[in-house]
């Protein structure tokens, strides 16, 4: 095991857990922006918001192509009839800041200070249809956005992980070698592949003790707890 030089996080249930999301107040808040709601209601908008996101997360994973918010919601609402006020990437942010709620993962404060004592760069990228902007206005609230040089959002390059497009732009804002990287994330399909694939060191935080059942070889830490000694330890080598 090598001592990394850079730590890439994954950011959904590794550097931030969801709280809570009420895809009803969010599209609440949509329609307090609409020009014409075409007469339907937040709950309208919600069932055939679900109805087109289960067909566009399919032709995703099948893909590897990320579709943003923003074109989803623009092919939504248009479909439907609805008009706004204001453009889309202000529908975005309040979306956002009206139905999802997040909180920093358990040790993620004190991970990062074991990295920063040891001038180990970190970054994120993270696989959301959200643009980058969205994902380090969330992270400001929580005091963590300047603990990142780095803020990769999917929606931002249209590829999603584990395509190795995206991981080459994460190495290259590193400026490092693949192999000094480490790539810490929680879900083996997405994370932990895509990280082997490229040629970073994989990380796997699985805090529930899920089982490896895609045989992946890669460092399993239980809590950030735990990741954060064994930085320590080939540290202080």
């Amino acid at each position: 095991m090598r001592r990394p030089l850079g730590v890439v996080f994954d950011l959904g249930d590794t550097v931030l857990s969801l709280d809570s999301i009420d895809g009803v107040a969010g599209d609440r808040r949509l329609l307090e922006f609409a020009d014409d709601a075409a007469g339907l209601t937040a709950e309208d908008l919600n069932l055939a918001a679900e109805e087109l996101g289960r067909e566009t997360m399919r032709l995703s994973d099948e893909s590897m192509r990320q579709q943003t918010w923003q074109s989803f919601n623009r092919l939504l609402c248009e479909t439907l009839g609805i008009t706004f006020t204001v453009g889309y990437a202000e529908l975005e942010r309040e979306f956002w800041n009206t139905a999802m709620t997040f909180v920093p993962c358990e040790g993620i404060y004190g991970v990062l200070d074991t990295l920063e004592r040891n001038h180990i760069k970190t970054g994120i990228l993270s696989n959301t249809s959200m643009t980058g902007r969205v994902l380090e206005e969330e992270l400001a609230k929580h005091n963590l956005a300047h603990r990142f040089s780095f803020v990769i959002s999917s929606a931002d390059y249209g590829f999603r992980k584990p395509h190795s497009r995206i991981f080459q732009v994460a190495v290259r804002k590193m400026d490092l070698e693949p192999r000094d990287i480490w790539f810490v994330g929680d879900k083996l399909e997405y994370d932990i592949k895509g990280a082997i694939d490229s040629g970073l060191y994989p990380v796997w935080y699985n805090p529930q003790g899920k089982p490896n059942d895609a045989g992946y070889e890669c460092l399993e830490v239980r809590s950030w707890y735990e990741l954060a000694n064994k930085v320590g330890a080939l540290c202080s080598h």
